[in-house]
């Protein structure tokens, strides 16, 4: 009687544990999925105004370039972020391209809203106890959540890669096949590294002040953010070709031309320091030139410089020739 007693509390304890593990994972794909929906109704076609309009007037896919454009990041990891304000919204240098032609071909902006939350603060403690009391910042990169899922996947940057691929297969299966990624600091380290790892799908980046998580040179850098930006790197740097076209400003404050070095180790990699361009800091320098490609919001010295010297479009007529 007593054994069969303890052999039912041991069946209890295991399927109650199951059940609670299934519930939380649940909950993290549901909170995930809620996000998706949320962001996906501000995120499509834009106009040269940043406003949505029907993918469905776009008759020739085949000789459509589309420029996805993906934000930066600016929120805490437990708030969603959305694109259409501040730093958020889509720099005017890319948003004039719309409609324009390149070898017959026209250009369409797509507005990419992929900000889910990411950590919540029922993580920071374990975070927090790894960083701090074991001194082990990369131990993050395996530590494992209560679902079996790791805390670095489930780190914003991680997420909104999951989105932002997950789009481009949905574009790719309507008959768009000319993908080209663009993007601002987060954005744009995320726009390279998806750039890197899947060029089947993706033609090339146009990449803006790239800074991962705060930068490298960021005295406040988050942590968790600092892993997967230094882990990134890692990764990309195996790679021996990326398409892209960079921006780079030594006065930026969160990564520059010294913590970017990596990049012009790769073939087909442009670069383009504009340290000397001759603009003044916007918004009074308080951000430094981190912000250059969106503000002021129209008619931009970076805009402006940008065009003068045709550096996109080049571009842009080099993949599509």
């Amino acid at each position: 009687m007593f054994n069969t007693s303890i052999k039912f509390i041991f069946i209890f304890f295991i399927i109650n544990t199951f059940n609670q593990s299934f519930s939380k994972e649940t909950k993290f794909e549901k909170r995930l999925q809620k996000d998706i929906i949320k962001l996906s109704k501000i995120s499509g076609f834009v106009d040269n105004q940043s406003q949505l309009y029907d993918d469905k007037i776009i008759i020739d896919k085949k000789n459509s370039i589309i420029i996805i454009y993906n934000h930066g990041s600016h929120t805490p990891e437990k708030r969603r972020e959305e694109c259409v304000k501040g730093a958020g919204r889509i720099p005017e240098v890319i948003s004039s391209l719309h409609n324009k032609k390149i070898n017959n071909m026209t250009i369409r902006i797509y507005r990419m809203c992929s900000g889910v939350r990411g950590l919540g603060d029922h993580h920071f403690d374990r975070v927090h106890k790894l960083f701090v009391d074991e001194g082990n910042p990369n131990g993050f990169i395996d530590l494992i959540d209560y679902d079996g899922i790791k805390l670095y996947d489930k780190v914003q940057q991680h997420l909104r890669r999951r989105v932002v691929i997950d789009t481009i297969d949905n574009l790719i299966e309507k008959g768009y096949d000319n993908i080209i990624l663009s993007g601002l600091s987060a954005g744009g380290f995320l726009s390279f590294y998806l750039t890197a790892h899947f060029p089947d799908k993706i033609n090339g980046s146009i990449i803006f002040n790239p800074a991962a998580f705060q930068g490298k040179l960021s005295k406040n850098a988050y942590p968790p953010r600092q892993v997967l930006r230094d882990n990134w790197e890692k990764e990309m740097s195996k790679f021996s070709e990326i398409n892209s076209l960079v921006f780079i400003h030594d006065d930026d404050g969160l990564e520059d031309s010294t913590t970017l070095s990596f990049l012009t180790q790769m073939n087909k990699v442009q670069t383009i320091n504009y340290t000397n361009f001759g603009c003044e800091f916007p918004l009074g320098g308080k951000y430094k030139a981190h912000i250059f490609p969106v503000y002021p919001e129209k008619d931009s010295c970076f805009t402006k410089w940008e065009k003068k010297n045709n550096y996109i479009v080049n571009y842009l007529n080099e993949i599509f020739n």
